[in-house]
């Protein structure tokens, strides 16, 4: 960005060049923002500073505030997108905070699979938990890698080029901060499976 903010100021570079180097700096900031912004809801979430709340979450309307941002760059990819479950489902947790967990991890897979393939969200309930399970058809995760893809900071060898290795890491947080456990499996080219489970109250 700084390389780029000292070109624009030359007043002969060309029109067309001070647009693309522009366009490369919003980019950049934006990256950035989110960058920090993830860092600033991890270290409060380890310093236990935010309070989840307990309050009733329907899976189905989450699934659609998890997915609202993620719908073009699945248009884009033309992949499809199947969700499947009773729409009745809840658990108790917090609504904003789980979607946020959800996004990360749908984000993910949409990054990992390919034009024209398959994303799927399922969810159910249990007397014991609420089940979501969230997978894809993608290149799947690299088996010595999958022990550590909800660390923080850590790149896969198949991570997209732009990843920083922070959204799986916050997913994580969400989810076991409420009480609730992620696990992942995969196998090479078959694609990878996210399973959340929300457990229930024991009274």
């Amino acid at each position: 960005m700084s390389v780029m903010t000292d070109l624009i100021s030359d007043e002969h570079l060309p029109l067309d060049k001070r647009v693309e180097f522009t366009q490369n700096i919003r980019s950049q900031l934006e990256r950035l923002q989110w960058l920090v912004a993830s860092l600033l809801k991890l270290s409060k979430i380890d310093a236990g500073t935010i309070t989840f709340k307990k309050e009733p979450v329907n899976v189905q309307d989450l699934i659609t505030r998890s997915i609202e941002h993620l719908l073009i760059p699945m248009e884009i990819k033309e992949q499809t997108l199947e969700i499947s479950g009773d729409e009745h489902t809840e658990f108790r947790g917090d609504f904003n905070w789980s979607a946020e967990a959800l996004t990360n991890i749908i984000k993910n897979c949409l990054e990992h699979t390919p034009c024209g393939g398959l994303i799927g969200i399922s969810y159910s309930e249990t007397p014991i938990y609420t089940l979501i399970k969230i997978y894809d058809q993608g290149k799947g995760i690299n088996k010595h890698d999958l022990p550590y893809i909800f660390d923080r900071f850590y790149k896969g060898r198949n991570a997209h080029s732009d990843s920083i290795g922070i959204g799986l890491a916050m997913s994580k947080s969400i989810v076991i901060n409420q009480g609730g456990s992620i696990e992942v499996t995969s196998e090479k080219d078959q694609g990878t499976q996210f399973v959340i489970k929300f457990y229930k109250s024991i009274v």
